[in-house]
């Protein structure tokens, strides 16, 4: 997955992406200089990061 799908995926903005993944916040790796997340790594990651109830 690319930054943009990621950001979508997670509704977040493209730069807090690009930040997390900085900081190995987030599942990621770069390819040349560009950074791709693998989808189930990113599921694991969400599951394991839960927090209290999801709002309505």
């Amino acid at each position: 997955m690319t930054v943009r799908e990621v950001a979508g995926y997670l509704r977040m903005h493209e730069m807090t992406i690009y930040r997390m993944a900085r900081q190995g916040d987030i599942p990621a790796y770069k390819v040349g200089n560009r950074w791709r997340f693998n989808r189930e790594r990113i599921e694991s990651w969400l599951r394991e990061h839960e927090v209290g109830q999801r709002r309505a």
